[in-house]
């Protein structure tokens, strides 16, 4: 599970890009800080060269952001909302959201066309990006009890050992992670759920009813669903290993949430604005399995 997460925050990071120590523009600086996860809303995400493509994309976001909403109609039968248009090496990165038939955040990638400057092309995604995150979001479909369960135990215990989470508006504007919450993302390889997945396809409307015996099917375990949950310090520093210890049993011994291999992760209080992440140093317990 850690590989999988590893690799959804490394490629945030590829994207994301360093800028000319040399220039200090109030943008510049505040993507260049951080921010306590509290008060992070987005400011300063950026990706690589989105400085050089920024005027181009201001000029054409409302064409950018209909190009996105066709590419997700057209190639996966989802009607979206755009949650955020952010500038990119020759192009936008577009967050767009579902929220129904089944709810999750994703990217889509709209280029400008080269030597043509005003004139974008159609919107893509990187491979499997948009498939793992319907997947998510149709399990949490098939299981609407076990996460709403699942909101209000992490709820619970945020409020227990006093810690934090995303707010709403950074993980709308800056977690293209799929299904999630402030406290947990459903992270899954797409093509370990091919039925379910390619009977929403052929059906958006699938039932939960439906869904859930064609996720049963496949897995009947859930070994292939991963539940990272993250909780940040309201201090500066990261919590001691006893806490992610403590709250690791408490996930163990809950009963009623959905199944899968979960991770819980405490961070200290603050955000890598550039990235909308922390910065990776963390106490953390692996494989706990329900």
């Amino acid at each position: 599970m850690k590989k999988i997460i590893l690799s959804l925050f490394a490629a945030v990071f590829l994207l994301s890009g360093c800028f000319n120590m040399n220039e200090k523009t109030e943008q510049e600086k505040v993507q260049k800080g951080t921010t306590p996860v509290q008060d992070y809303v987005g400011q300063g995400y950026s990706f690589v060269d989105g400085n050089k493509s920024a005027e181009r994309v201001k000029k054409h976001e409302e064409e950018i952001k209909q190009e996105a909403i066709n590419y997700m109609q057209t190639k996966y039968k989802t009607d979206v909302k755009v949650n955020n248009v952010v500038p990119a090496r020759n192009g936008a990165v577009v967050i767009v959201e579902s929220e129904a038939p089944i709810q999750f955040t994703t990217s889509v990638i709209v280029k400008f066309l080269l030597n043509k400057k005003d004139e974008i092309g159609s919107g893509t995604s990187d491979e499997g990006t948009v498939e793992q995150a319907i997947v998510g979001g149709l399990y949490a479909k098939a299981y609407v009890e076990e996460f709403k369960h699942l909101n209000e135990f992490t709820e619970e215990l945020a409020q227990k050992y006093d810690l934090l989470g995303y707010t709403e508006e950074a993980l709308s504007k800056t977690s293209p992670s799929g299904y999630q919450w402030k406290y947990y993302f459903v992270t899954v390889w797409h093509d370990d759920y091919l039925s379910p997945y390619e009977a929403y396809l052929a059906n958006p409307n699938i039932s939960a009813e439906e869904l859930r015996i064609l996720f049963n099917k496949v897995d009947p375990e859930s070994k292939h669903i991963s539940i990272p949950m993250a909780f940040f310090s309201k201090e500066d520093k990261v919590p001691k290993q006893k806490l992610a210890d403590k709250i690791a049993e408490e996930v163990k011994r809950e009963e009623g949430i959905p199944k899968g291999s979960y991770m819980v992760t405490l961070y200290k209080n603050f955000i890598v604005n550039r990235v909308g992440l922390p910065d990776g140093e963390n106490v953390e317990v692996e494989d706990i399995i329900k």
